[in-house]
């Protein structure tokens, strides 16, 4: 029989106090948190490669060959640029976003990446305009589900307290790829035709799907190559979602509500919302579509020439998505104030914007033009920012159907734009007049978001 007077509970509480104490004064054995989610962001940044195919067309009409092989005009080639492929990408996204809910990631991405490189490819042996058309009809729908899918990814793969800096990141990437595009094809049509350029471009959507597939994982928990401090930080939440995941039955009853088509539709708030993103569009694929041949014929540059002044505005994009997205969200920290961080922005973006291509217009050296043009870009990029946080602000429980509406207005109002460009040059008979339109634009942008309430929700409770 043992001599060992039994424990008293505090006794035993200072024991397990003690081995702890051990423990802590130990050598430290907490891992340096793995990097494999900016490895993530990288692969997603990598998925740019979509905009080389989207791209091409706009050089490409510039040298001339495009139109004189396959017997068509501005016009014709204005409609496959606009209606084939932004009418198909805007239909496309709900779609490409459900599949990439239902299976994931890993599996959507991969294949949307195949298809639209196998559609590029065809597009090199276009013999026709019907042919170039449904080909890129079907490249907008496959490339449909790209955004929708890295957001996805990124709200698995990224703390809440670092989202919004990585899809400011991954939107200017995307503008980057833009920009490369047409670089890389203004040089390229001095060696090749349009149809080899487009071959080659299909090249890297291959090799990014394959890899992507094999190294890639929906959830990071799945991956090999992430620690356990690294998992740690992905999955921290803040205060406000802890509170909302404590919530979770009464949201699942939220969730079961109907959605009040009806009240959205006829929300003027959303319609308001819509609306600059409409005019906004207008603007951005003003750049990658007919802006090469306008300097062409507007300044006198060559295709060479024109094809790098033309990815100055894009990479303008580019630097001002991250840099207004941070404004954004410096200036409601500071203010506290929607209407500041939000209204006023998008008021002081749009309208700059237009002064700058107001400006542009009367200056006839094409670089300093293109600057001007370049800095309005800039300007008006600080928008985005502005009209997905009032998205999120106005939306309540009906954010992705709100994000879809002002998507799909934008993307409809994109297809547009090229034949807007041409029908202009038509009626009057020269492309100087052009740049009046997108002045014009952002002057109603400028209107939309001096009509929109940030505080005002898009369907009242």
């Amino acid at each position: 029989m043992s001599n060992e007077l039994p424990r008293t509970t505090i006794e035993q509480e200072a024991d397990d106090s003690y081995r702890r104490s051990n423990v802590l004064t130990a050598e430290p054995t907490i891992e340096r948190p793995t990097i494999i989610r900016y490895g993530v962001l990288g692969a997603l940044c990598a998925a740019a490669i979509a905009y080389l195919s989207r791209n091409v067309l706009g050089v490409a009409a510039n040298d001339g060959r495009i139109l004189s092989d396959l017997k068509i005009t501005d016009d014709q080639l204005s409609i496959v640029m606009g209606t084939a492929f932004f009418t198909s990408y805007a239909l496309g996204q709900i779609p490409g976003g459900w599949l990439g809910q239902r299976f994931g990631s890993r599996r959507v991405l991969p294949w949307f990446a195949l298809l639209w490189s196998i559609c590029t490819l065809i597009a090199g042996f276009s013999t026709s305009l019907t042919a170039l058309f449904i080909i890129y009809v079907m490249i907008g729908a496959c490339q449909a589900g790209l955004f929708p899918n890295s957001a996805k990814t990124i709200s698995n793969w990224f703390p809440s307290s670092r989202t919004a800096i990585v899809c400011g990141a991954l939107g200017s990437f995307m503008s980057i790829g833009g920009a490369l595009a047409m670089m890389t094809t203004g040089v390229m049509l001095e060696w090749v035709s349009w149809r080899w350029v487009l071959v080659v471009f299909s090249i890297p959507g291959f090799a990014w799907a394959i890899w992507f597939y094999v190294w890639f994982r929906d959830e990071p928990g799945q991956h090999t190559s992430v620690n356990a401090s690294e998992l740690s930080l992905i999955q921290e939440r803040t205060e406000d979602e802890s509170r909302e995941a404590d919530d979770d039955s009464a949201t699942a009853t939220d969730e079961r509500k109907p959605i009040p088509w009806l009240r959205l539709l006829t929300s003027y708030t959303l319609w308001m919302i819509s609306g600059q993103q409409i005019f906004r569009a207008i603007g951005y694929v003003f750049y990658s579509t007919w802006f090469p041949k306008y300097l062409t014929q507007t300044r006198g540059v060559t295709t060479t020439e024109s094809a790098f002044l033309s990815s100055l505005p894009l990479i303008a994009v580019v630097i001002a998505g991250i840099s207004g997205g941070w404004l954004v969200d410096k200036i409601y920290q500071q203010t506290g104030s929607k209407r500041f961080s939000r209204q006023f922005v998008g008021i002081a973006s749009m309208f700059t914007c237009a002064l700058f291509l107001l400006d542009a217009y009367f200056v006839t050296e094409a670089t300093a033009a293109v600057l001007l043009i370049s800095a309005g870009s800039f300007c008006g990029t600080f928008a985005g920012p502005c009209a997905y946080a009032v998205a999120i602000d106005t939306a309540g429980d009906h954010v992705p159907i709100c994000f879809s509406t002002m998507n799909m207005a934008g993307n409809f109002a994109a297809a547009l734009c090229p034949t807007i460009v041409t029908t202009v040059v038509g009626l009057t008979g020269s492309w100087e007049p052009v740049l009046f339109i997108f002045v014009g634009n952002y002057i109603l942008a400028t209107i939309c978001w001096a009509l929109i309430n940030p505080d005002r929700p898009v369907v009242a409770e």
